[in-house]
């Protein structure tokens, strides 16, 4: 059989066997019991009858022996539950001799050896023991279901089953932690919380009341979305280098800026870097200096940033929406916006700034609800503090829901005295860099508010130019089908009375359109309206009809399956992308998940937000392994200079040809000397520089073409992308190629 049919096969099965407790789980949660599903038993032997066809063609025994006690033992529930007689007859034989024919196979037609089976150089013994027993316990405990349910004649779940399962699994979770295998850890640790959860269900009071799930868990339910969201925002973080050029560019800065001692200066690669205040830089510095200079650290707080916006989210909800649930909601599903999760994969500030607008709208409704003047006064310090993250695009949105205030109800709340104030502390706190700059050197306010605001706003000076219509369509597609609910009911929402749906209009669109006038355009820029959509698609979302939340309910899966499906098959559209097993593994659990939910039974508006989330988190978990696997295409040169560092020796310094990387500093730690020779991106401002010893390390090869031929200035590892033309070298020398990897080439200048 075909290896990636065959490892297809593999991973359907995995994804059924977690579908089929999540269905119970959800069931269960629903009926306020522990229950036994049919189809719980159904997805059993389904999952068991492909795992054993996969085992027979990767010629493994034990793979399929470990199925063959819970194959029968499923077949006994379906038949405990009447069931099993709805299969036809051939059918069913076909189902009991199926182990038998396998087995028969397996030991005389394909000469196994079964001593290689406890002989496997890569695991420890005793792990190998400990792994196995885990494996025996887990597997007994539906010996232990199969025996209790024939005692009762009825198919159910004994509580020392989940007892069981909880010990299996722990023992198996830390085989996989040691044996560092993800996504064994990921496959137990989702049991866990499933075997726990029924505990508490079947020692809890029954419950015959028609609530929903969410409902049910409604005293800890915010407490665990945080926790699986942040263990899947923390997960494999360190598993690939930070990328070119936006994240490289921030790290690098953090490191530099931790090194030399100097918060008020950021530099970059040696040259002072004024493009951004320095907010993201102190916290990222801060974060090296409590774990160490590393990827990790550079995202790390990051991870908390975006956890603090979905609280945010989630208590804001509370006090405008007047409802705990939908205000959960809209945590829930302000989380499942991509470009949300985004803002955490690389170091930019955007995630921060988000933070810092959410943390002043936050403050200034708490205000309304309780007057007090501090609660306002942090509402400004806030801003003031996003101020000192991003400069002026910080008061955009709060400026844009103050406008609307004031207009829909003709006043501001807070006597105008304490808005001074507010006013002063948010001024002085976000200029308070800038004046520090100023006053060292005057060209400098000039120098950011002109060159670094008003012409990025009007100019294409930094490239990034794109059509008046990239938002929207970034829009659609990153909040998809969020944003076509909420805005197509944009005609409804400003001809109704209610002031709130037009307040969350207005938080989404007026800062698009602002945006979307600009010249300079990142997808990033426009985060902090994602926190509107959400309130306003919840709103939206409640108020459908069962039958239109079908049909989007339909789309939206068949979106998930389609973009799943995508990402599994992109190898064969370019070559280049690398994915593994564990890859495709997640993948299929997954797309299992997202389908197993439209058969629990959980009300369709809960289920819909409920799976958009769940897809989100798993795509997340998704890039970790695309990010590490596919360097070249994440503009990521970390085995580039894994290789120089293997290769070559540690004080030798690495020469970067027409190509600004600050990566390379960042992970090797060497003397880096840039050369330009036209790239834009070396074109660096130097202006206020204190002296010219930047000139050492940034060569401009256009209006000195001479240095290259002088032999002091030969030496090192020099590093190029791989289709760039080296310049020309004096007679007798010339360009030895050491290495092509991940689109660039590693070259030595050899000497005759």
């Amino acid at each position: 059989m075909n290896s990636w049919l065959l490892l297809g096969v593999g991973f359907i099965a995995q994804g059924l066997f977690s579908a089929r407790f999540l269905i119970q789980l959800v069931k269960s949660e629903k009926a306020g019991k522990v229950l036994s599903p049919l189809i719980f038993w159904q997805l059993s032997l389904i999952a068991t009858f492909l795992l054993m066809v996969y085992g027979t063609f990767r010629h493994d025994i034990v793979i399929v022996g470990g199925q063959v006690i819970g194959y029968f033992i499923y077949i006994r529930n379906l038949q405990i539950q009447k069931a099993w007689s709805q299969f036809h007859p051939i059918i069913a034989k076909f189902f009991l001799i199926l182990p038998l024919l396998i087995f028969i196979y397996l030991i005389f037609f394909d000469h196994l050896n079964l001593n290689h089976l406890f002989d496997n150089p890569e695991i420890d013994r005793f792990m190998l023991t400990w792994g196995g027993l885990g494996q025996v316990i887990f597997t007994t405990r539906f010996i232990v279901q199969w025996y209790q349910s024939e005692k009762s004649r009825n198919s159910h779940f004994p509580m020392a089953f989940w007892y069981i399962s909880i010990l299996g699994a722990l023992m198996i979770a830390s085989y996989a932690i040691i044996r560092k295998d993800a996504v064994l850890f990921i496959g137990q640790a989702f049991g866990i919380l499933v075997y726990a959860r029924n505990i508490m269900i079947q020692l809890g009071p029954i419950n015959t009341g028609k609530l929903s799930v969410i409902d049910r868990v409604k005293t800890y339910r915010m407490p665990l979305f945080l926790i699986v969201t942040g263990m899947v925002l923390f997960f494999n973080l360190n598993a690939w280098s930070v990328t070119e050029s936006s994240e490289a560019r921030y790290a690098e800065i953090g490191k530099e800026m931790l090194e030399s001692g100097d918060w008020m200066h950021p530099q970059l690669m040696g040259i002072y870097h004024y493009h951004k205040p320095p907010m993201t830089y102190w916290i990222t510095a801060i974060s090296y200096k409590i774990f160490g200079v590393s990827p990790f650290a550079a995202r790390f707080f990051l991870q908390v940033s975006i956890l603090l916006e979905i609280i945010l989210v989630y208590l804001i909800g509370k006090i405008l929406l007047k409802d705990k649930k939908k205000a959960f909601f809209a945590a829930m599903l302000y989380a499942s916006f991509p470009t949300v999760i985004i803002a955490g994969r690389a170091l930019t500030t955007d995630a921060y700034l988000t933070t810092f607008i959410l943390l002043g709208v936050f403050f200034w409704i708490c205000y309304e609800e309780k007057p007090k003047p501090w609660i306002l006064l942090l509402s400004y310090i806030s801003l003031g503090l996003g101020f000192l993250t991003k400069g002026p695009v910080d008061l955009i949105v709060p400026l844009v829901l103050l406008a609307f205030q004031k207009y829909n109800r003709g006043k501001i709340p807070g006597p105008f005295s304490l808005h001074m104030i507010g006013w002063v502390l948010l001024l002085s706190i976000g200029f308070s860099w800038f004046i520090a700059l100023n006053l060292e050197d005057s060209r400098f306010l000039d120098y950011f508010v002109f060159k670094h605001t008003v012409d990025r706003f009007a100019t294409d000076t930094f490239g990034r130019s794109q059509p008046i219509w990239f938002y929207p369509v970034i829009l659609i597609f990153t909040a998809f089908p969020w944003a076509l609910i909420f805005l197509g009911k944009s005609k409804s929402i400003w001809k109704g009375k209610k002031e709130l749906p037009k307040f969350f209009w207005v938080w989404l669109v007026v800062p698009v359109i602002f945006f979307s006038l600009s010249h300079s355009k990142l997808v990033l820029y426009i985060l902090p309206v994602y926190s509107g959509l959400a309130f306003g698609a919840v709103i939206i979302w409640g108020k459908f009809k069962s039958k239109e939340q079908k049909i989007w309910s339909r789309v939206l899966l068949m979106f998930q399956v389609l973009i799943l499906i995508g990402l599994m098959v992109s190898p064969l559209i370019d070559s280049r992308i690398v994915l593994n097993y564990k890859f495709h593994f997640l993948a299929i659990i997954i797309g299992s998940i997202l389908i197993a939910f439209q058969f629990t039974g959980m009300k369709r508006a809960d289920r819909t937000i409920i799976s958009a989330w769940v897809f989100t988190m798993g795509i997340t978990g998704l890039s970790t392994y695309f990010f590490s696997q596919n360097p070249e295409i994440t503009n990521n040169p970390q085995r580039v200079i894994s290789w120089i560092d293997e290769n070559t020796p540690s004080d030798e310094r690495i020469v970067i040809y027409d190509k600004r990387l600050p990566s390379v500093p960042f992970q090797s730690g060497r003397k880096v000397i840039s050369i330009y020779d036209g790239d834009e991106s070396l074109n660096r401002e130097t202006q206020f520089q204190n002296d010219e010893q930047w000139k050492s390390f940034l060569i401009n090869l256009k209006k000195d073409p001479s240095w290259i031929n002088n032999p002091v200035n030969q030496s090192g590892i020099w590093l190029a992308k791989k289709n760039k033309k080296m310049p020309k070298l004096p007679n007798g020398e010339s360009w030895e190629n050491l290495m092509e990897l991940d689109g660039w080439k590693i070259v030595r200048i050899h000497k005759l």
